[in-house]
């Protein structure tokens, strides 16, 4: 089963492509428990966004419509007198992360056979400390149904 599957082959793509990032390329296990102020920054966050068939082809095979995020994180609240810093901190990280997944291929033992597809995502976030600037990636991975004996 290749649902979900993606988020791993996605750090590590990350990790390799974007070097704006620093190696700081965080999975939603990494973050758990991590307090906002005390995050790094400059960094990379990838996130499943979320999930929902697109096709079913009648024989229990599901072709599914997957988003997952890979967000820019910047510093932001050293910078208030300067409203547009943050911004040009990550435009390197998101120009790295449009380069490195537009079209991108996971590799043959994710599961996922098609190329990754830019799509739209939710607006940046300006907290107290950082910036958040996310970029959604599509997946179109596939599942095959349990087959009825009856």
């Amino acid at each position: 089963m290749s649902l979900l599957n993606a988020g791993s082959y996605l750090i590590e793509r990350a990790r390799e492509a974007c070097p704006a990032a620093r190696g700081n390329v965080f999975s939603t296990d990494d973050l758990a428990g991590v307090a906002e102020k005390t995050q790094v920054a400059p960094a990379l966050h990838v996130v499943l966004y979320g999930y929902q068939p697109a096709e079913d082809d009648g024989d229990g095979t599901v072709r599914w419509d997957e988003v997952w995020l890979v967000v820019a994180v910047v510093k932001h609240a050293a910078r208030r007198d300067r409203p547009l810093a943050q911004q040009k901190e990550a435009v390197p990280l998101v120009a790295e992360v449009l380069a490195a997944f537009s079209g991108w291929r996971l590799p043959a033992e994710s599961g996922v056979h098609c190329r990754l597809k830019v799509v739209p995502g939710p607006r940046p976030h300006f907290s107290e400390t950082h910036a958040y600037f996310p970029v959604a990636l599509r997946t179109q991975p596939k599942t095959a149904g349990v087959e009825d004996d009856a």
